[in-house]
Protein backbone atom coordinates (compact mmCIF):
# COMPACT_ATOMS: atom_id res chain seq x y z
CA UNK A 1 0.00 0.00 0.00
CA UNK A 2 2.91 2.32 0.79
CA UNK A 3 4.41 1.87 -2.69
CA UNK A 4 1.12 2.65 -4.39
CA UNK A 5 0.72 5.78 -2.29
CA UNK A 6 4.26 6.92 -3.16
CA UNK A 7 3.60 6.37 -6.86
CA UNK A 8 0.30 8.26 -6.58
CA UNK A 9 2.00 11.17 -4.78
CA UNK A 10 4.78 11.23 -7.39
CA UNK A 11 2.25 11.36 -10.24
CA UNK A 12 0.39 14.19 -8.47
CA UNK A 13 3.65 16.15 -8.13
CA UNK A 14 4.59 15.55 -11.75
CA UNK A 15 1.19 16.75 -12.99
CA UNK A 16 1.37 19.87 -10.79
CA UNK A 17 4.82 20.68 -12.15
CA UNK A 18 3.62 19.99 -15.69
CA UNK A 19 0.62 22.33 -15.40
CA UNK A 20 2.86 25.09 -14.08
CA UNK A 21 5.68 24.67 -16.60
CA UNK A 22 4.21 23.13 -19.77
CA UNK A 23 5.08 26.21 -21.83
CA UNK A 24 8.76 25.89 -20.88
CA UNK A 25 8.85 22.09 -21.18
CA UNK A 26 7.72 22.20 -24.81
CA UNK A 27 11.29 23.09 -25.77
CA UNK A 28 12.45 19.57 -24.78
CA UNK A 29 10.67 17.71 -27.62
CA UNK A 30 11.44 20.58 -29.99
CA UNK A 31 15.16 20.21 -29.19
CA UNK A 32 14.93 16.45 -29.81
CA UNK A 33 13.20 17.03 -33.16
CA UNK A 34 15.83 19.56 -34.24
CA UNK A 35 18.72 17.29 -33.17
CA UNK A 36 17.46 14.12 -34.83
CA UNK A 37 16.15 16.02 -37.85
CA UNK A 38 19.58 17.58 -38.33
CA UNK A 39 21.25 14.19 -38.05
CA UNK A 40 18.86 12.73 -40.65
CA UNK A 41 19.76 15.65 -42.93
CA UNK A 42 23.47 14.99 -42.34
CA UNK A 43 22.96 11.29 -43.07
CA UNK A 44 21.19 12.14 -46.34
CA UNK A 45 23.99 14.54 -47.32
CA UNK A 46 26.60 11.86 -46.59
CA UNK A 47 24.90 8.74 -47.96
CA UNK A 48 22.34 10.09 -50.43
CA UNK A 49 19.41 8.52 -48.55
CA UNK A 50 17.53 9.27 -45.34
CA UNK A 51 18.24 5.87 -43.81
CA UNK A 52 20.19 2.71 -44.48
CA UNK A 53 18.13 0.36 -46.64
CA UNK A 54 18.39 -3.40 -46.38
CA UNK A 55 17.89 -5.90 -49.19
CA UNK A 56 14.07 -5.62 -49.14
CA UNK A 57 14.23 -1.87 -49.90
CA UNK A 58 17.49 -1.49 -51.82
CA UNK A 59 17.64 -4.83 -53.64
CA UNK A 60 20.45 -7.36 -53.45
CA UNK A 61 21.43 -10.93 -52.69
CA UNK A 62 21.33 -12.40 -49.20
CA UNK A 63 22.95 -15.66 -48.10
CA UNK A 64 21.89 -17.11 -44.75
CA UNK A 65 24.25 -19.71 -43.27
CA UNK A 66 23.39 -21.90 -40.28
CA UNK A 67 26.36 -22.49 -37.96
CA UNK A 68 27.20 -22.10 -34.26
CA UNK A 69 30.82 -21.14 -34.93
CA UNK A 70 31.72 -17.76 -33.42
CA UNK A 71 33.51 -15.58 -35.99
CA UNK A 72 33.92 -11.80 -36.05
CA UNK A 73 31.29 -10.52 -38.55
CA UNK A 74 33.71 -7.78 -39.68
CA UNK A 75 36.22 -10.48 -40.63
CA UNK A 76 33.54 -12.34 -42.62
CA UNK A 77 32.44 -9.16 -44.42
CA UNK A 78 36.04 -8.14 -45.18
CA UNK A 79 37.04 -11.55 -46.53
CA UNK A 80 33.95 -11.96 -48.75
CA UNK A 81 34.15 -8.33 -49.88
CA UNK A 82 37.76 -8.67 -50.96
CA UNK A 83 37.03 -11.89 -52.88
CA UNK A 84 33.94 -10.54 -54.67
CA UNK A 85 35.13 -6.90 -54.88
CA UNK A 86 31.66 -5.87 -53.70
CA UNK A 87 30.32 -4.22 -50.51
CA UNK A 88 29.16 -6.85 -48.02
CA UNK A 89 27.28 -6.60 -44.72
CA UNK A 90 27.08 -9.44 -42.20
CA UNK A 91 24.52 -9.83 -39.41
CA UNK A 92 24.87 -12.36 -36.62
CA UNK A 93 21.77 -14.53 -36.09
CA UNK A 94 21.28 -15.56 -32.46
CA UNK A 95 19.09 -18.21 -30.90
CA UNK A 96 16.10 -17.01 -28.82
CA UNK A 97 16.70 -16.43 -25.09
CA UNK A 98 20.08 -18.24 -25.00
CA UNK A 99 21.68 -15.55 -27.23
CA UNK A 100 24.01 -18.18 -28.69
CA UNK A 101 25.09 -17.86 -32.33
CA UNK A 102 22.92 -19.83 -34.74
CA UNK A 103 24.16 -18.43 -38.05
CA UNK A 104 25.04 -15.43 -40.20
CA UNK A 105 23.13 -13.37 -42.75
CA UNK A 106 25.45 -12.18 -45.54
CA UNK A 107 24.08 -9.47 -47.85
CA UNK A 108 25.64 -7.98 -50.97
CA UNK A 109 24.53 -6.26 -54.19
CA UNK A 110 22.26 -7.69 -56.87
CA UNK A 111 23.71 -9.69 -59.73
CA UNK A 112 26.41 -11.47 -57.73
CA UNK A 113 27.05 -15.03 -58.84
CA UNK A 114 25.54 -17.25 -56.16
CA UNK A 115 28.19 -19.93 -56.49
CA UNK A 116 30.94 -17.34 -56.08
CA UNK A 117 29.12 -15.93 -53.04
CA UNK A 118 28.83 -19.38 -51.45
CA UNK A 119 32.50 -20.15 -52.15
CA UNK A 120 33.59 -16.82 -50.67
CA UNK A 121 31.42 -17.42 -47.60
CA UNK A 122 32.87 -20.90 -47.26
CA UNK A 123 36.36 -19.41 -47.25
CA UNK A 124 35.44 -16.73 -44.70
CA UNK A 125 33.66 -19.17 -42.38
CA UNK A 126 36.17 -21.97 -42.81
CA UNK A 127 33.48 -24.57 -43.55
CA UNK A 128 31.80 -26.10 -46.60
CA UNK A 129 28.41 -24.54 -47.40
CA UNK A 130 25.66 -26.57 -49.02
CA UNK A 131 21.91 -26.36 -49.54
CA UNK A 132 21.20 -28.07 -46.20
CA UNK A 133 22.80 -25.35 -44.09
CA UNK A 134 22.21 -22.25 -46.23
CA UNK A 135 19.57 -20.36 -48.19
CA UNK A 136 19.74 -17.54 -50.73
CA UNK A 137 17.27 -14.68 -51.19
CA UNK A 138 17.11 -12.35 -54.22
CA UNK A 139 15.37 -8.97 -54.45
CA UNK A 140 15.65 -6.93 -57.65
CA UNK A 141 16.38 -3.21 -57.37
CA UNK A 142 13.19 -2.27 -59.25
CA UNK A 143 11.03 -4.42 -56.98
CA UNK A 144 12.75 -3.00 -53.90
CA UNK A 145 12.14 0.59 -55.05
CA UNK A 146 8.51 -0.25 -55.79
CA UNK A 147 8.12 -1.57 -52.25
CA UNK A 148 9.74 1.59 -50.87
CA UNK A 149 7.38 3.88 -52.80
CA UNK A 150 4.40 1.79 -51.72
CA UNK A 151 5.53 2.12 -48.11
CA UNK A 152 5.72 5.91 -48.40
CA UNK A 153 2.21 5.96 -49.89
CA UNK A 154 0.96 3.90 -46.92
CA UNK A 155 2.61 6.29 -44.45
CA UNK A 156 1.09 9.30 -46.21
CA UNK A 157 -2.36 7.69 -46.22
CA UNK A 158 -2.01 6.91 -42.50
CA UNK A 159 -1.24 10.58 -41.73
CA UNK A 160 -4.25 11.72 -43.74
CA UNK A 161 -6.56 9.27 -41.94
CA UNK A 162 -5.26 10.32 -38.51
CA UNK A 163 -5.85 13.98 -39.41
CA UNK A 164 -9.39 13.25 -40.68
CA UNK A 165 -10.35 11.26 -37.57
CA UNK A 166 -8.92 13.93 -35.24
CA UNK A 167 -10.66 16.71 -37.16
CA UNK A 168 -13.98 14.84 -37.17
CA UNK A 169 -13.79 14.04 -33.45
CA UNK A 170 -12.58 17.39 -32.11
CA UNK A 171 -14.06 19.68 -34.79
CA UNK A 172 -10.94 21.81 -34.49
CA UNK A 173 -8.07 22.19 -36.98
CA UNK A 174 -5.61 23.11 -34.20
CA UNK A 175 -6.17 19.87 -32.31
CA UNK A 176 -5.99 17.74 -35.48
CA UNK A 177 -2.77 19.51 -36.53
CA UNK A 178 -1.28 18.97 -33.06
CA UNK A 179 -1.98 15.23 -33.14
CA UNK A 180 -0.39 14.83 -36.56
CA UNK A 181 2.69 16.88 -35.60
CA UNK A 182 3.14 14.68 -32.52
CA UNK A 183 3.17 11.52 -34.66
CA UNK A 184 5.55 13.08 -37.22
CA UNK A 185 7.88 13.95 -34.34
CA UNK A 186 7.85 10.32 -33.21
CA UNK A 187 8.93 9.18 -36.67
CA UNK A 188 11.72 11.78 -36.89
CA UNK A 189 13.06 10.68 -33.50
CA UNK A 190 12.89 6.98 -34.41
CA UNK A 191 14.64 7.42 -37.77
CA UNK A 192 17.29 9.66 -36.18
CA UNK A 193 18.13 7.11 -33.47
CA UNK A 194 18.28 4.24 -35.98
CA UNK A 195 20.53 6.29 -38.29
CA UNK A 196 22.89 6.90 -35.38
CA UNK A 197 23.16 3.18 -34.52
CA UNK A 198 23.41 2.16 -38.21
CA UNK A 199 20.18 0.18 -38.30
CA UNK A 200 19.06 -1.12 -41.72
CA UNK A 201 15.44 -0.35 -42.61
CA UNK A 202 13.33 -3.03 -44.25
CA UNK A 203 9.70 -3.45 -45.23
CA UNK A 204 9.19 -4.83 -41.71
CA UNK A 205 10.52 -1.53 -40.33
CA UNK A 206 7.81 0.35 -42.22
CA UNK A 207 5.25 -1.96 -40.59
CA UNK A 208 6.75 -1.10 -37.20
CA UNK A 209 6.43 2.63 -37.91
CA UNK A 210 2.78 2.18 -38.93
CA UNK A 211 2.16 0.33 -35.66
CA UNK A 212 3.76 3.06 -33.57
CA UNK A 213 1.67 5.63 -35.46
CA UNK A 214 -1.47 3.81 -34.33
CA UNK A 215 -0.18 3.58 -30.75
CA UNK A 216 0.71 7.27 -30.69
CA UNK A 217 -2.61 8.32 -32.26
CA UNK A 218 -4.48 6.40 -29.57
CA UNK A 219 -2.57 8.10 -26.75
CA UNK A 220 -2.85 11.52 -28.37
CA UNK A 221 -6.62 11.21 -28.66
CA UNK A 222 -6.96 9.97 -25.05
CA UNK A 223 -4.95 12.94 -23.78
CA UNK A 224 -6.73 15.50 -25.97
CA UNK A 225 -10.13 14.11 -24.94
CA UNK A 226 -9.32 14.53 -21.26
CA UNK A 227 -8.04 18.07 -21.81
CA UNK A 228 -10.66 19.37 -24.23
CA UNK A 229 -13.89 17.38 -24.02
CA UNK A 230 -14.25 16.28 -20.42
CA UNK A 231 -15.36 18.94 -17.98
CA UNK A 232 -15.75 17.00 -14.72
CA UNK A 233 -13.49 17.81 -11.76
CA UNK A 234 -10.29 19.81 -12.30
CA UNK A 235 -7.70 19.68 -15.06
CA UNK A 236 -5.22 18.18 -12.61
CA UNK A 237 -7.64 15.38 -11.70
CA UNK A 238 -8.22 14.52 -15.36
CA UNK A 239 -4.51 14.56 -16.21
CA UNK A 240 -3.61 12.39 -13.19
CA UNK A 241 -6.02 9.70 -14.36
CA UNK A 242 -4.77 10.05 -17.93
CA UNK A 243 -1.11 9.65 -16.99
CA UNK A 244 -1.93 6.54 -14.95
CA UNK A 245 -3.58 5.00 -17.99
CA UNK A 246 -0.67 6.10 -20.16
CA UNK A 247 1.97 4.61 -17.85
CA UNK A 248 0.08 1.32 -17.72
CA UNK A 249 0.00 1.24 -21.52
CA UNK A 250 3.74 1.98 -21.64
CA UNK A 251 4.63 -0.76 -19.16
CA UNK A 252 2.54 -3.38 -20.95
CA UNK A 253 3.80 -2.33 -24.39
CA UNK A 254 7.50 -2.23 -23.40
CA UNK A 255 7.29 -5.62 -21.69
CA UNK A 256 5.74 -7.14 -24.80
CA UNK A 257 8.18 -5.51 -27.23
CA UNK A 258 11.25 -6.46 -25.15
CA UNK A 259 10.11 -10.09 -25.14
CA UNK A 260 9.66 -9.88 -28.92
CA UNK A 261 13.16 -8.43 -29.38
CA UNK A 262 15.12 -10.71 -27.04
CA UNK A 263 12.94 -13.79 -27.38
CA UNK A 264 13.54 -14.51 -31.06
CA UNK A 265 16.31 -14.57 -33.63
CA UNK A 266 13.88 -13.71 -36.44
CA UNK A 267 15.23 -10.50 -37.99
CA UNK A 268 11.77 -9.39 -39.17
CA UNK A 269 10.28 -9.53 -35.67
CA UNK A 270 13.36 -7.91 -34.15
CA UNK A 271 13.22 -5.12 -36.73
CA UNK A 272 9.63 -4.35 -35.76
CA UNK A 273 10.30 -4.70 -32.02
CA UNK A 274 13.24 -2.26 -31.89
CA UNK A 275 11.21 0.43 -33.66
CA UNK A 276 8.30 -0.09 -31.27
CA UNK A 277 10.60 0.09 -28.21
CA UNK A 278 12.20 3.36 -29.36
CA UNK A 279 8.82 4.73 -30.42
CA UNK A 280 7.16 4.07 -27.05
CA UNK A 281 10.01 5.81 -25.21
CA UNK A 282 9.92 8.95 -27.37
CA UNK A 283 6.14 8.94 -27.53
CA UNK A 284 6.01 10.12 -23.91
CA UNK A 285 7.86 13.29 -24.92
CA UNK A 286 5.79 13.96 -28.02
CA UNK A 287 2.39 13.10 -26.52
CA UNK A 288 2.66 14.62 -23.08
CA UNK A 289 5.07 17.52 -23.56
CA UNK A 290 4.58 18.48 -27.22
CA UNK A 291 0.95 17.60 -27.92
CA UNK A 292 -0.26 18.10 -24.34
CA UNK A 293 1.36 21.50 -24.08
CA UNK A 294 -0.06 22.49 -27.46
CA UNK A 295 -3.55 21.39 -26.43
CA UNK A 296 -3.34 23.28 -23.12
CA UNK A 297 -2.05 26.38 -24.86
CA UNK A 298 -4.91 26.20 -27.38
CA UNK A 299 -7.44 25.74 -24.57
CA UNK A 300 -6.10 28.74 -22.63
CA UNK A 301 -6.14 30.83 -25.79
CA UNK A 302 -9.72 29.80 -26.51
CA UNK A 303 -10.82 30.63 -22.94
CA UNK A 304 -9.07 34.00 -23.10
CA UNK A 305 -10.72 34.74 -26.43
CA UNK A 306 -14.16 33.98 -24.98
CA UNK A 307 -13.60 36.16 -21.94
Amino acid sequence: MGIRRKISNTIDSVVEYYLENYKKMVFIPIALIIFFGAFIGYYYHTHGQFFKEDISLAGGTSLTVTTNTAINPNHIAGTIGSILSQPVTVTVIRAPFSNSISGYSITTVSGVNTTALQNAASTALGMPIGSNDSSITFVSASLAQSQLYSSFILLGAAFVLVAIVSLFYFRNVWQAFSNVISIISDIINIVGVLDIIGFSFSTASIAGILMIMGYSADRNIILATNILKRKEATMKYRLVHTIRTSLTMDAAALATFLVLFFGTSNSTIQSIAIILIIGVIFDDFTVWILNGSTQLFGLKYKEAEKS
